[in-house]
C-alpha cells in the first residue's frame, strides 16, 4: 500500500474536462447575448454557481477543521481530498469579486437594495425598509462580506494545507507540525462560524431585500455542507475506480454516508422549522418568500423536499446501503444535485422579481413592495403604479375595518359581561346558573383573541376594580374613547383601560 500516490490526469480525462469547461463557457456567453436587456439570466446563473461551489469549499474546510479539533482520525486517509476542495476558495474570490464589481459599478440588477436613489427620502422610489437596512446592505459592506471574508478563509485553508503537507516530511518527535495544524483548525471555527452568516446574508438572502429569517444562515450552510459530503463520496468512488485510494475502505464510506444521512434529516428539520414558524406567525413580510415559491414555482418547492430529504432518507436508512458503492453513488448524486437545486430555489425567484422591478423603474413605474409576488410570464407583467397604490389603500382600509370590528365586538362583550356580573351580584340570577368558568376568565380569553394588547389589562381591571356599590349599568362614554385616541399619555392606567374599551364605570362607584 503506497500512501504517497499522486493523481495524474490522463489524456482522455483531461480532454473531456477541457471540452466540458469550454462548453460551459460557451453556454454562459450565449446566455449573456441572448438574454433580456438586464442580462438577468446570465448574472443569476453566475451568482448561483459561484455561491454554491464557493460554499462547498468553505464548509468542507469548516468540517475538516472541526474534525481535527475533535481529535478525529477516521478522515486522515482522504483528508487530501478535503484540503484540495478547500483550495477552491481562491477561485471563489475571483467569481465573487466579479459580482462585487457589478454591485459597485451597478452593472447588474441582482440586488434591489443597490438601486440608485432607493435610500434617498427625496427620491420617488424611496424604500423605507431598505433605507433602514442600508448600514448593512450597501456596496462597501457587500464587498467586504463576500470577497474580504473569503480572503481570510482562504489564508487559513492555505496555511492548514501547508502545515499538513509539511507534517508528512518534516514532523518532529514532539509533533510540532501536528500542534500547528490543530491551532489553525481550532482558530478557523469561530472565524468561519461568524463570518459565514454575513457571507450568506449578503450574497443570497439580501436578494429578497425585505424578507429575512434568523434561521437562513443555518439552513444555507447545512445545504452546501451536504453537497460537499456528497461530492466527497463521488470523488472517492471515482478515484477508487481508477486504482487510487486503496486504503479507503467501505467503513470510511459508511462513516461519510452516516453524516450525509444525519445531516439530511437536520436540513429537513431546519427547512420545516423555518417554514412552520413563518406560516404560523403569518406575517406578510415573511410569508411572501414562501408564497412566491409555492404559487409560482411549485416544482422547485416540492422537488426540493423530494431530493434533499425523502430520497436520501429512504435510500440511506438501511445500514448496508451506506457500504454499497452503487447505491451510495446514486444517493450522493441525488443529494449533490438536490442542494444545487436548493440554491437555485433560493436565488432565482428573487432575482427575477428584481429584474421586473428594474424594468418598471426604467419605464417610470415603481412597485411599492419589492417582495410582491411576481407573475410567471415575461411579457408585460408589471402592473401600473396606480394599481399598486389602489391595492395598498384597499389593504389599509381592510386592516382598519378589521380593527374596528374587533373593538366593537369587545365592547359588546364587555357590556354583556358587566350586566351579567351585576345581575349575579344583585341576586337576579341564581348561583346555580352561574357558569363554572368565571366571567373574568372568559373575558380574558376572548379579549386575548380579539385584541391581544388588551387581554392582560382587561383581566387586571375586572379582577381588581369591579366592586360596585350601586346598581347602575355601565354607560358608554364616546368622548373618553376619543380622548384616549388623541392624548393617551395623560391618562392613568385605569382610565386608559376604560377609555380603550369605551366604558365608563364611574357611575358604578367602582373602588
Amino acid at each position: 500500500m503506497n500512501l504517497n500516490t499522486q493523481f495524474a490526469f490522463e489524456g482522455n480525462l483531461k480532454r473531456n474536462l477541457m471540452i466540458g469547461m469550454a462548453l460551459g463557457a460557451l453556454c454562459l456567453v450565449l446566455t449573456f447575448f441572448f438574454d433580456d436587456e438586464y442580462h438577468m439570466r446570465f448574472w443569476s446563473n453566475f451568482l448561483h454557481n459561484a455561491v454554491f461551489f464557493t460554499g462547498i469549499s468553505f464548509t468542507i474546510m469548516l468540517f475538516l477543521s472541526a474534525s481535527i479539533t475533535a481529535f478525529a482520525g477516521w478522515m486522515t486517509a482522504f483528508k487530501r481530498v478535503w484540503e484540495a476542495i478547500s483550495q477552491f476558495m481562491w477561485v471563489g474570490m475571483i467569481l465573487m469579486g466579479v459580482i462585487a464589481i457589478g454591485v459597485l459599478g451597478h452593472f447588474h440588477h441582482l440586488y434591489h437594495w443597490n438601486t440608485p436613489g432607493i435610500n434617498d427620502p427625496a427620491n420617488p422610489i424611496f424604500d423605507k425598509i431598505l433605507a433602514g437596512k442600508s448600514g448593512f446592505l450597501n456596496p462597501i459592506f457587500f464587498t467586504v462580506g463576500v470577497v474580504g471574508f473569503l480572503g481570510i478563509w482562504y489564508y487559513w485553508a492555505y496555511k492548514l494545507r501547508q502545515t499538513s503537507v509539511d507534517q508528512d516530511t518534516m514532523e518532529t518527535s514532539s509533533f510540532d507540525f501536528y500542534k500547528k495544524q490543530r491551532k489553525w483548525a481550532a482558530s478557523f471555527l469561530p472565524i468561519c462560524g461568524f463570518m459565514s452568516t454575513v457571507f450568506l446574508w449578503q450574497s443570497v438572502m439580501s436578494i429578497d431585500g425585505h424578507w429575512y429569517s434568523t434561521m437562513f444562515a443555518w439552513y444555507a450552510t447545512i445545504s452546501v455542507l451536504l453537497a460537499g459530503l456528497a461530492l466527497t463520496i463521488l470523488l472517492l468512488i471515482f478515484l477508487k475506480s481508477k486504482g487510487y485510494m486503496s486504503y479507503v475502505t467501505r467503513e470510511h464510506f459508511h462513516d461519510i454516508g452516516k453524516y450525509m444521512f444525519g445531516l439530511s434529516i437536520f436540513w429537513a428539520y431546519l427547512w420545516f422549522d423555518q417554514f412552520m414558524l413563518i406560516w404560523y406567525a403569518n406575517v406578510g413580510e415573511e410569508t411572501i418568500y414562501f408564497k412566491e415559491r409555492m404559487n409560482n414555482y411549485p416544482v422547485l418547492f416540492w422537488g426540493n423536499l423530494l431530493m434533499n430529504f425523502i430520497s436520501p432518507f429512504f435510500i440511506l436508512m438501511r445500514n448496508d446501503t451506506k457500504r454499497k458503492f452503487g447505491t451510495l453513488f446514486i444517493a450522493a448524486a441525488i443529494v449533490f444535485f438536490g442542494h444545487w437545486w436548493d440554491y437555485f430555489y433560493m436565488i432565482k425567484p428573487g432575482t427575477r422579481i428584481a429584474s421586473i422591478e428594474a424594468k418598471e423603474l426604467s419605464e417610470g413605474k415603481h412597485t411599492s413592495q419589492h417582495d410582491a409576488a411576481a407573475p410567471m410570464s415575461h411579457t408585460s407583467n408589471a402592473a401600473p403604479a396606480e394599481e399598486h397604490m389602489a391595492n395598498a389603500e384597499a389593504a389599509q382600509e381592510g386592516e382598519l375595518l378589521q380593527q374596528k370590528m374587533q373593538h366593537h365586538t369587545l365592547l359588546l362583550l364587555l357590556k354583556l359581561v358587566t350586566k351579567q356580573m351585576l345581575m349575579v351580584k344583585r341576586g337576579m340570577v341564581k348561583k346555580a346558573m352561574e357558569p363554572t368558568v368565571s366571567y373574568q376568565a372568559l373575558l380574558y380569553r376572548v379579549s386575548l383573541k380579539l385584541v391581544p394588547s388588551l387581554g392582560s389589562s382587561v383581566c387586571s381591571y375586572f379582577s381588581s376594580s369591579i366592586n360596585c356599590k350601586k346598581h347602575h349599568y355601565c354607560q358608554l362614554r364616546t368622548h373618553i374613547w376619543k380622548r384616549a385616541c388623541t392624548s393617551p399619555p395623560g391618562f392613568t392606567l385605569k382610565e386608559r383601560i376604560m377609555a380603550m374599551v369605551g366604558i365608563d364605570c364611574y357611575n358604578l362607584d367602582c373602588v
